[in-house]
């Protein structure tokens, strides 16, 4: 077997991996900013709080549903370890780090924008991401899929 070829349950640790990473890193971003602005500007709490739960709520963790159901429904056991995203969701991926880098490098956006998005996105992302652990850990993808 090729070393790039792993099992089913593997794709929820390496998803589960780099998206911890990814929330990390946009946290990394946001939230030194943040805490460099506060008290002063104390409605970024509630601004983060307020992008957490709609980036959460509304993206990540049905893309964790999805991408969960979109692996456990393959036959194969072993998969190529990149396919714990599909290829529209590494286009995203690739749009948005993209975006978020050229966004930064430019300074269209005031250090206050950046902080409360940034933070807020990177907790989702980062929380989403132990969703995929949790999956991992369960050994949901290898349960039969339930078909609606």
């Amino acid at each position: 077997m090729s070393l790039h070829i792993v099992p089913k349950n593997t794709l929820m640790l390496i998803a589960g991996v780099v998206w911890c990473i990814a929330g990390a890193m946009v946290c990394i971003v946001g939230l030194p900013l943040g805490v460099a602005l506060l008290p002063d500007h104390i409605l970024l709490l509630p601004l983060a709080a307020m992008i957490f739960l709609v980036f959460y709520r509304f993206v990540f963790s049905r893309l964790v549903h999805r991408h969960t159901h979109r692996i456990r429904s393959r036959e194969e056991a072993h998969l190529p370890f990149w396919h714990f995203f599909n290829a529209s969701s590494w286009a995203v991926m690739a749009v948005m780090m993209g975006g978020g880098m050229a966004l930064r490098a430019s300074h269209v956006m005031p250090d206050w924008f950046i902080a409360f998005f940034y933070s807020g996105l990177g907790i989702a992302l980062f929380i989403s991401g132990t969703s995929f652990l949790r999956a991992f850990l369960r050994k949901d993808v290898l349960a039969i899929p339930v078909e609606p």
